[in-house]
């Protein structure tokens, strides 16, 4: 037992200097501790959901076209057996 324990290989990390995880950059968001926490009105934050409704909206259609056909094509398939 104690042969295992000698041989077990010590996983070394190393930074490749990559910024995919470091946060550091963030700086001027209304959380961060960088700047004061900003107040946005309600008009901007109703500006912002419609524009974000808006980008979501013809996946939702064309998500929903392919509900309803696989649903009509089943229904048929099974009211005609």
């Amino acid at each position: 037992m104690s042969d295992k324990k000698k041989n077990k290989k010590k996983t070394i990390y190393v930074d490749d200097g990559r910024t995919i995880v470091d946060m550091s950059a963030t700086y001027g968001t209304p959380y961060s501790n960088n700047s004061s926490p900003v107040k946005y009105s309600f008009r901007e934050k109703l500006r912002t959901y419609f524009a974000s409704v808006k980008l979501m909206l013809l996946p939702m259609l064309v998500t929903l076209g392919i509900i309803a056909a696989a649903f009509g094509i089943l229904y048929l398939l099974l009211s005609l057996a």
